[in-house]
């Protein structure tokens, strides 16, 4: 389809969420914004570009310009890029894309709770769940955004990353969140990164549950006196990624997933409360499919990353970032060492598996 664009420009529609992953990948392509933009650089002697263009999400008036008048035809695109797609264009464009980025997600939800003010604000955080995991899943009221994990796409850094700074319970308490319910596997006492996704939640407001029954049964029975800020640590594919005896049923755990995010949202409107619910991950996983293994540094115990700066060759990528500088491994192709016989899956590198994580607003 793309290929039309080298004898004619086109048009198309695609969904206003979904846009800057289609940028990403179509980094060669102008997409002008109205047709006055397209006439001005036509127009223009400075600039004699013969860039292939492409029209997204025109106006009636503009579509109907170009079809009728022009008779530029419009091409249909997948609502989203495929993750070959992403894998080729991502570490070409890692720091100069437009895509939501994870250490900016704490400013984004409070910009989005200051324009509703529900009573009742969530955060639900996967431990290792891909954008390309779930961007099927019907989820009623909501909103699915591409967020790049943009840094090293392992548990503590992105887990720190994503929580913000000043956290995000700080943020929120200056619009009018004094009370605070907080649920976790772990007592921060005995985990150094529960004590920091937590900061600001009194002993009483951080519950430890083994189950997310737990955390459902918890918010039924809970009495809203004041605006409240829910936060939310649950597991997502990490552990099944890194230690399973067998394959892991992955579509029977998303399905699972799924359904605790359907039963989130039944029992927020059970309360009574207007709510507001964010959910993402830390980061994605890249399944295990026969990678060939390559060598990076003397690197033996991670799979896709290694601290300090390597050498340049094919298929790596140096983040300085998080306060250290790492070589990451990118695209899908392509891992640092042999797998364990119950590794299934890896993360740590740059591609569209590991470093697009889903962002979702769903009001209610």
């Amino acid at each position: 389809m793309i290929e039309q664009l080298d004898t004619i420009p086109c048009l198309t529609e695609i969904p206003e969420n979904y846009r800057p992953l289609w940028e990403l990948c179509l980094t060669d392509v102008w997409c002008p914004t109205s047709v006055q933009e397209w006439r001005e650089r036509i127009d223009s002697p400075e600039d004699i570009s013969t860039a292939q263009t492409l029209f997204v999400n025109l106006s009636v008036s503009d579509t109907e310009e170009l079809t009728q008048v022009f008779g530029f035809p419009t091409i249909a695109l997948p609502d989203f890029p495929s993750t070959e797609q992403v894998n080729q264009a991502l570490p070409h464009h890692f720091e100069t894309n437009n895509l939501l980025k994870q250490s900016d997600l704490a400013a984004e939800i409070a910009t989005q709770v200051n324009l509703e003010l529900p009573e009742l604000v969530v955060l639900l955080v996967f431990d290792g769940l891909s954008f390309y995991d779930v961007v099927n899943w019907e989820v009623p009221n909501a909103t699915l955004t591409p967020c790049l994990v943009d840094g090293l796409s392992a548990t503590e850094a992105s887990m720190r990353r994503l929580i913000g700074s000043p956290v995000l319970t700080h943020q929120l308490f200056e619009l009018g969140y004094p009370r605070r319910l907080g649920f976790s596997y772990w007592k921060r006492e005995m985990n150094q990164l529960t004590d920091v996704l937590f900061f600001g939640f009194a002993r009483s407001q951080l519950r430890r549950v083994t189950t997310f029954h737990e955390v459902l049964d918890t918010i039924r029975v809970s009495e809203w006196s004041a605006h409240t800020y829910i936060q939310i640590i649950r597991s997502g594919l990490d552990r099944v990624c890194h230690s399973h005896r067998e394959r892991p049923d992955i579509t029977g755990h998303l399905e699972n997933l799924k359904q605790d995010v359907l039963a989130l949202i039944t029992t927020l409107r059970e309360t009574g409360q207007t709510f507001q619910i964010f959910i993402t991950a830390d980061h994605g996983i890249l399944w295990y499919a026969n990678q060939d293994v390559v060598s990076l540094a003397r690197e033996r115990s991670k799979a896709r990353y290694t601290e300090g700066h390597v050498t340049s060759r094919d298929n790596v990528l140096t983040l300085n970032t998080d306060g250290s500088t790492y070589t990451v491994l990118t695209g899908d192709k392509v891992i640092a060492k042999n797998r364990k016989v119950t590794e299934w899956g890896f993360h740590g590198g740059v591609s569209a598996q590991e470093s697009l994580v889903p962002f979702w607003n769903i009001c209610g």
